[in-house]
C-alpha cells in the first residue's frame, strides 16, 4: 500500500511528473456547486505512483500539505469541476482528475474510494481502525478516549465514552460499558486478511459486542502532520 502520507509539498521532486497540461476553461453562463456531500475525504491515485487527499465541501476543497492545508475555492469551469488557489490548480470530471502545483501537472488520476474511510479517520484523529464483514462492520478508537461501532452495514452504531485498555505490544483489550450495551475488543499484533478483499493489515480483531462476535482486520492509524 502506497504511504497515506505523500503529501502535496513532496509532489514537485517526484520523478512521475507529467508535462503541464492545463484543465479546461472557459465561461460557464450558469455555475453550479460543486454536488458532491459536505466534508467527503476523496483519496486520488495518479500515475507514477504519485497520491493526494482531499475534503470537498461546499464551493471549496482542501488539500493537504505537509505541514499545512490549501482551501481552493470552485471557480468557473466550461467542463467538469475546477478548484484554484494562487498556483494550485485542481480539475475533475467523473472519477478522474487532475492536479497542477506551481505550473507541473499530475494526471491520469482516479479515485480509490476503499482507501477514502480510512483516511477520513486519520483526519478526524482515530488512531486506530478495523473492519469486517458478513454483516459489515468498522471499529473506530480514539485513544482511551472514546470507541465507535458501527455494524449490520452501517444500520446499528454504538459509542462508547468510558472504555479501559489493557495488555501489552502484541495483544491489547479494550473493554467498554454504555448504558446496557457491553463491548470487548481484543487486537491482537498477528497478519490478517480481509474475507472479502483480501487485503492484508497487521492486526487481527475480534469484537464480542453484548452476544454477538465479531471477527475482522485493523490498522493504527498515524497523524503526520501533528507536530
Amino acid at each position: 500500500m502506497r504511504n497515506a502520507a505523500l503529501l502535496l509539498f513532496l509532489l514537485p521532486l517526484l520523478a512521475c511528473a507529467g508535462q503541464a497540461q492545463q484543465a479546461p476553461t472557459g465561461a460557464s453562463k450558469d455555475f453550479q456547486p460543486d454536488g458532491r456531500p459536505m466534508a467527503r475525504t476523496l483519496v486520488y491515485e495518479c500515475q507514477g505512483d504519485v497520491e493526494f487527499i482531499t475534503r470537498v465541501g461546499p464551493g471549496e476543497m482542501a488539500l493537504w500539505f505537509e505541514d499545512r492545508y490549501l482551501v481552493l475555492p470552485q471557480v468557473r469551469s466550461g467542463s467538469g469541476t475546477r478548484y484554484e488557489e494562487a498556483d494550485v490548480v485542481f480539475w475533475s470530471k467523473g472519477e478522474e482528475a487532475m492536479l497542477e502545483v506551481a505550473g507541473r501537472s499530475y494526471r491520469d488520476c482516479r479515485l480509490n474510494p476503499a482507501r477514502a474511510p480510512w483516511e477520513d479517520a486519520r483526519r478526524r484523529g482515530i488512531d486506530f481502525r478495523a473492519i469486517g464483514n458478513e454483516p459489515g462492520w468498522s471499529l473506530e478508537i480514539r485513544g482511551n478516549e472514546s470507541l465507535l461501532f458501527v455494524g449490520d452495514y452501517g444500520a446499528s452504531k454504538f459509542l462508547f465514552n468510558v472504555l479501559t485498555r489493557t495488555g501489552g505490544s502484541e495483544q491489547v483489550l479494550y473493554e467498554a460499558r454504555q448504558g446496557d450495551d457491553y463491548i470487548n475488543v481484543t487486537v491482537e499484533e498477528n497478519a490478517c486478511a480481509d474475507s472479502m478483499s483480501g487485503e492484508r493489515s497487521p492486526f487481527t480483531v475480534v469484537v464480542q459486542l453484548n452476544d454477538r462476535r465479531y471477527p475482522g482486520c485493523g490498522r493504527k492509524l498515524d497523524h503526520p502532520w501533528v507536530r
